[in-house]
């Protein structure tokens, strides 16, 4: 069974009791905006920190490739003069 307001409601409490609607769903959308703001500050921050990981990343591997293919890594003994004492 579905509950009807008594007809005795005058149009000021329908106002009243839409008005009150009305500032609940403005609260409502006010949290909604603030919470939505506060995830797209994280996600910027997250991708920006994802960004400086991937830069990371991408210098190491180059460097891993350097080492791979030159396994002394360019600073072999032959490579440098000797030291003057010698």
């Amino acid at each position: 069974m579905s509950q009807q307001p008594p007809a005795s409601v005058s149009a000021s409490d329908k106002q009243q009791q839409a008005q009150q609607r009305i500032d609940e769903l403005e609260m409502r959308i006010t949290f909604l905006e603030d919470t939505i703001d506060g995830l797209n500050d994280q996600m910027s921050a997250l991708n920006q920190e994802f960004l400086l990981a991937k830069q990371a990343m991408q210098l190491m591997h180059r460097k891993l490739e350097q080492l791979q293919q030159n396994p002394s890594g360019g600073d072999a003994v032959g490579d440098e003069p000797p030291p003057p004492h010698y």
